[in-house]
């Protein structure tokens, strides 16, 4: 079955079996962390659907009139919302545009398909007026809503919906996607150098950044800085070129892991390089748990801060969570 990536293949080829007997139902929740694909994976099958060959493998063949439309983005009988610019939800005028397309009658082949993306953005009014397709839905009518964070979806649209979960592929699939889209670069990272995190697309993109390399170096810095020495301000201008938030999840994540190690497991997110298991396993050895915790406790605050007010100094906060990596260090080594 040809699914947009690999790890995708399974739900895939359910959703292709279920359509080729005419046994969809009439909405599915797509769920699964960031980075998995999941929008892809609805806009390919909306289009196999409205493909006019009706290819077996659930693919669109890119050349008939229903594919032609859909390369314009002007196929009548395919609707997308998503954020609109500016906004941080959806809302319910969009999905009271969302009813009004599925009141139509279908232009060709008589499906008409919405894909919501991402529906976890909708607030109480668009997801309230969203039942009314998802409660009493037009024949015709096939809704694909896609969520990283289901859980913040009311129950009612839960209820509604038959859900699928996107789960992360393991390592290898992984590494061997990544090293397919790179082998045609240049000047590519090489993987087995650098820490790496997250699903397939997250890593992709930490590759594709100005510093893929930040899990390292984050890593070593806390190691390097174990005992307490060093000048936070040097420290920090080390990390000048990273935006604030994207610091603020590696080193959260950095620490966890540390914490992690204690019980000898790691997030199945991340794939540690050689030298940085072995750092991360000095300060979890030296360290104790609670000492750890109380330093996510002070990065969790901070990216608390971080969000709440526009006006606050990225350097500045790397600069205050370095000066307190130290003083728990001193405090920890302290006779």
């Amino acid at each position: 079955m040809s699914a947009p990536y690999p790890w995708l293949a399974a739900p895939w080829a359910e959703l292709v079996a279920r359509a080729a007997r005419d046994a969809l139902g009439h909405a599915y929740l797509l769920c699964g962390r960031e980075g998995l694909g999941k929008f892809a994976f609805a806009e390919h099958f909306a289009r196999g659907l409205l493909c006019e060959q009706r290819p077996a493998d659930g693919q669109a063949c890119g050349a008939c009139r229903g594919c032609l439309l859909n390369a314009s983005g002007n196929h009548p009988d395919l609707k997308l919302l998503t954020l609109e610019e500016e906004r941080k939800s959806i809302v319910i005028d969009q999905v009271r545009d969302l009813i009004e397309f599925f009141t139509l009658k279908a232009h060709y082949h008589g499906r008409k398909i919405g894909i919501v993306y991402p529906a976890d953005t909708m607030n109480n009014a668009s997801a309230n007026a969203l039942l009314k397709i998802l409660e009493e839905p037009p024949a015709s009518a096939l809704l694909l809503l896609v969520a990283s964070r289901p859980a913040l979806l009311p129950a009612t649209i839960h209820s509604r919906c038959q859900r699928i979960n996107f789960e992360l592929p393991a390592w290898d699939v992984r590494e061997r996607w990544l090293s397919a889209q790179l082998a045609t670069r240049d000047k590519a990272p090489a993987l087995e150098s650098l820490t790496l995190c997250g699903a397939p697309l997250e890593v992709l993109a930490q590759l594709d950044s100005a510093r893929p390399q930040l899990m390292n170096d984050v890593i070593a810095a806390l190691h390097q800085h174990l005992t307490g020495r060093g000048n936070p301000l040097e420290v920090a201008r080390g990390f000048a070129d990273v935006e604030v938030r994207r610091y603020l999840d590696t080193l959260e994540l950095s620490v966890q892991a540390a914490a992690q190690l204690r019980a000898g497991h790691l997030p199945p997110q991340l794939r540690l390089s050689a030298n940085s298991q072995r750092q991360l396993q000095e300060i979890s050895d030296k360290l104790h748990f609670d000492s750890l915790l109380s330093y996510l406790d002070q990065v969790g605050a901070s990216r608390a801060m971080v969000l709440r007010s526009s006006g606050v100094r990225g350097a500045e906060v790397i600069e205050n969570l370095w000066q307190s990596w130290m003083k728990s260090m001193q405090l920890e080594y302290a006779p």
